[in-house]
């Protein structure tokens, strides 16, 4: 099982206590307090794993990573969850349930799929579960917004400064464009993609 060896640490010294971090955190590891008459930034250790984009973002330099006492597993075993209905939803989001799709944790698109089934409905319940979207933060949202859809759930506005963007996909290209350009080959990659990642569609 993969583990975090670092957490993040707040100098209150420094903190002004604005939320950018608050609004950015991946996992929502980090929350604004209210204690008596002043605000205080807090990060719980167990939800933080290691992905550094508060510390980057912090316009105070007020976060540090710190070496962890223990290091912090996560991830999902897939096999808990149904293998039918986890290759049904890696196929309607046309992913290969082996597929990589979360480089910097080496997440698998089968681990995402099957912590849905075991009920984490969002982005960032499925970033806690599984480390997907706590290395860049960026690129992978695409895959998880996919494999939501596939599932069948439907997201509302995403928390804070987080963004649930997709990029566009052959899959997203309707007909009408793809037979507008031919010289870009789209309706080919189309059937050949449909080749390597069968869905039932």
């Amino acid at each position: 099982m993969p583990y975090v060896t670092h957490v993040a640490v707040i100098d209150d010294a420094l903190c002004t206590r604005c939320p950018v971090c608050v609004r950015l955190c991946p996992t929502e590891a980090i929350r604004l307090e209210m204690v008596g008459s002043g605000r205080f930034i807090r990060i719980d250790s167990e939800k933080c794993l290691d992905c550094t984009i508060c510390m980057t973002r912090c316009p105070e330099h007020a976060i540090r990573m710190e070496d962890r006492d223990e290091p912090l597993p996560f991830g999902v075993d897939w096999t808990r969850a149904d293998p039918a209905e986890v290759a049904r939803i890696c196929h309607a989001a046309h992913m290969h349930e082996e597929q990589i799709i979360c480089f910097c944790r080496q997440t698998q698109a089968r681990e995402v799929a099957a912590a849905i089934l075991l009920g984490h409905r969002t982005p960032e319940s499925l970033a806690l579960a599984t480390g997907i979207r706590t290395g860049c933060g960026v690129l992978c949202i695409t895959a998880v917004l996919r494999l939501l859809k596939g599932a069948g759930v439907e997201l509302q506005k995403a928390p804070g400064w987080q963004y649930y963007g997709s990029y566009v996909t052959i899959w997203d290209l309707p007909q009408d464009v793809r037979d507008k350009y031919p010289e870009y080959y789209l309706n080919e990659d189309l059937e050949a993609a449909h080749a390597m990642y069968p869905s039932e569609d």
